[in-house]
């Protein structure tokens, strides 16, 4: 039988024999409940996020390092979106205290926890560095794997970079999930979009001040599956090195 590595699914005996040597690292889907266009779910980056979170603790299996997999997070900050309905945005204050508390609670029997973002809203992002922070002071190992870094950024390609949010990037990796979620009839019949990052340069903090009044940036009609698990790949990539590069820092 395969090792276990989604922790909902686990017992609690076997929560504790990977955890006996607090060698483990706990890996948290972190996304958002938020409008993504006309033709990509509210859950979108929490699908991404549980995705990468999976193959990164197959990846990170292979360098020897045991990774479980939390039950994914899908209230965040969401600022820009709020205007849409279904969004749901957490206020900052909360949603740092919250997310604290699974820092803390995780890092009792795990070595690390990781939280494995996919919402890049930023307000949220601001949130995760500051809850990263605080619990360094407090004695807690946690990191996020923040894909706005340059390094990050310029890998994921052009699309990433603009500020796709439901564009070909994000379509295309929902459509490699290979799930009945992409309205295949708004996604080829929607135009395309400048990306958000320009607008957000001169000033807009919201969607709709970007001009972007059915939620989404970028060009989803340029989406393919085969551009999709390319991107879901180079996700999960980058959340392990993310993780690998912490554990690192802290030995």
């Amino acid at each position: 039988m395969a090792e276990n590595i989604v922790l909902a699914e686990m017992t609690w005996p076997e929560v504790q024999e990977a955890t006996e040597d607090r060698k483990a690292i706990a890996l948290v889907p972190l996304g958002a409940t938020e409008a993504h266009g006309p033709h990509l779910p509210l859950a979108t980056a929490t699908y991404l996020a549980i995705d990468a979170a999976k193959r990164a603790a197959r990846k990170l299996k292979g360098h020897g390092v045991r990774a479980v997999v939390f039950p994914n997070i899908s209230y965040s900050v969401s600022e820009r979106a709020a205007d849409f309905p279904g969004t749901l945005s957490l206020s900052r204050p909360t949603a740092v205290a919250f997310l604290k508390e699974v820092a803390q609670n995780a890092t009792r029997q795990f070595r690390a926890v990781a939280f494995v973002n996919t919402h890049l809203d930023a307000a949220h992002l601001e949130v995760l560095k500051q809850v990263v922070e605080e619990s360094k002071k407090a004695g807690v190992s946690a990191c996020f794997v923040d894909l706005t870094r340059k390094r990050w950024s310029q890998q994921l390609g052009e699309a990433f970079s603009k500020g796709d949010h439901a564009g070909a990037f994000e379509t295309s990796a929902m459509m490699a999930l290979n799930l009945p979620l992409v309205r295949e009839h708004e996604r080829i019949s929607i135009p395309p979009m400048d990306g958000l990052v320009a607008s957000m340069k001169k000033g807009a903090k919201t969607f709709k001040e970007a001009g972007g009044d059915d939620a989404y940036f970028g060009d989803p009609g340029a989406a393919t599956i085969e551009d999709g698990e390319n991107i879901l790949e180079q996700l999960a990539e980058i959340t392990s090195v993310s993780v690998m590069e912490h554990l690192a820092s802290k030995s």
